[in-house]
C-alpha cells in the first residue's frame, strides 16, 4: 500500500548553515488529513508566535504579489489601502513603542515604551521601561478626565506626585515630544503622512517610490520612500514608511532632514493585534500601575 506523505520546511535554529530542513512524514491517509487541518488552525506569525483568533481577523487576505504590484504602480494608493484595512480590522493592540526624535534643535535619547492602545474610545496607556524616563506612565482616554492626560512622573517626582493632569496638547506635556499623545498609534502615522503626500502631489513636489520588502523587527515589511524638496512647510526631506506584510498595517516611520540628520523614528514592535483590552487597562486606579502609593 502507498502511504501518503506530508513534506514541510522546518526553519533551522541558530548554528545551522542551511536555511531550512525538509522533513518528510509518512502518515496514513486520515492522519495526513488531520495534520493538514491542524497546520491551518495553528497559524503563526513570521516570528513564530501563534496568532489569536482576533488577530487572525486582521491578516490581509490578498496575494502578496498583488499587493506588491499596487505598491510599485501607485505607492500613494497602497498607503491609502493600508490605512483603510487598519481602520476596518484593527481595534486595539499592545506593543513596544520605540521613539527617537528631534525636539527643537536637539535629538533626544531613544525611548522605549510599553503601550496599550484602543481605537474606540481613543485610549492610550504608556509606560516608559528604560531611561531617560524609566517608570513614567501616561494615560489618555478621549472624553475622560476632562480630556486631560493623566501622568505619573518618573523618579522622585513620581513618588511625591502620583497623578498629574495635563493638557495633552499643551507646552508642558509636549516639552519633550514632537507630537502629543492624541496623535499616538499606528493609524495616526498614516493619517498624518497621507494628507502630506496628497498636498505635495497637488504642488507637483511628490516623489514616492516602492523600495521592496525589508526586514523590520524580525518581520517582513513593504517599504515606501518619500522625498520632498526644501520648500513650503514640508517637515522632512526623506521619509521611509514600513508596512507589515502580514497585517498590511504601518509599523514604522523614519524621517530625515535635508542635511541628513534624524528628524524622527517611530517603531512599533512585539505587536499583539486586537488584544483583549478593558476599561481598567486605561484606568489610573488600576492596581498594576504606579498611580497609587498603596
Amino acid at each position: 500500500m502507498v502511504v501518503p506523505t506530508l513534506t514541510q520546511r522546518v526553519p533551522r535554529r541558530s548554528g545551522c548553515n542551511a536555511r531550512s530542513l525538509r522533513v518528510t512524514l509518512r502518515l496514513p491517509g486520515p492522519l495526513l488529513l488531520l495534520a493538514l487541518v491542524g497546520s491551518l488552525l495553528c497559524a503563526e506569525t513570521p516570528a513564530g508566535k501563534k496568532l489569536s483568533v482576533a488577530a487572525e481577523q486582521a491578516v490581509y487576505p490578498q496575494p502578496r504579489e498583488e499587493v506588491e504590484a499596487l505598491a510599485r504602480r501607485d505607492p500613494l494608493e497602497f498607503l491609502r489601502l493600508s490605512l483603510k484595512w487598519y481602520e476596518a480590522k484593527v481595534t486595539s493592540y499592545a506593543c513596544q513603542f520605540h521613539k527617537h526624535e528631534r525636539v527643537g534643535d536637539k535629538v533626544r535619547k531613544p525611548e522605549t515604551i510599553f503601550m496599550k492602545f484602543r481605537e474606540q474610545p481613543f485610549s492610550v496607556y504608556m509606560k516608559w521601561t528604560a531611561d531617560p524616563s524609566n517608570g513614567q506612565e501616561v494615560i489618555y482616554v478621549e472624553g475622560q478626565h476632562d480630556n486631560k492626560a493623566v501622568v505619573h512622573p518618573s523618579g522622585l517626582l513620581g513618588f511625591i506626585f502620583r497623578k498629574v493632569s495635563l493638557d495633552p496638547e499643551g507646552k508642558i506635556a509636549n516639552r519633550h515630544s514632537r507630537r502629543p499623545v492624541t496623535y499616538a498609534g499606528l493609524g495616526n502615522m498614516l493619517r498624518v503622512v497621507i494628507p502630506q503626500c496628497e498636498q505635495a502631489k497637488a504642488n507637483g513636489d511628490l516623489v514616492l517610490e516602492y523600495l521592496g520588502v525589508r526586514e523590520e523587527a524580525g518581520r517582513p515589511a513593504y517599504v515606501i520612500k518619500r522625498v520632498l524638496p526644501r520648500k513650503h512647510d514640508y517637515r522632512s526631506h526623506q521619509l521611509f514608511i514600513f508596512i507589515d506584510q502580514q497585517f498590511l498595517i504601518p509599523v514604522r516611520t523614519e524621517a530625515y532632514l535635508w542635511d541628513g540628520t534624524l528628524l524622527s523614528d517611530y517603531r512599533y514592535t512585539d505587536l499583539e493585534i486586537n488584544a483583549d483590552l478593558m476599561d481598567e487597562d486605561f484606568d489610573p486606579d488600576n492596581a498594576a500601575y504606579s498611580y497609587r502609593l498603596f
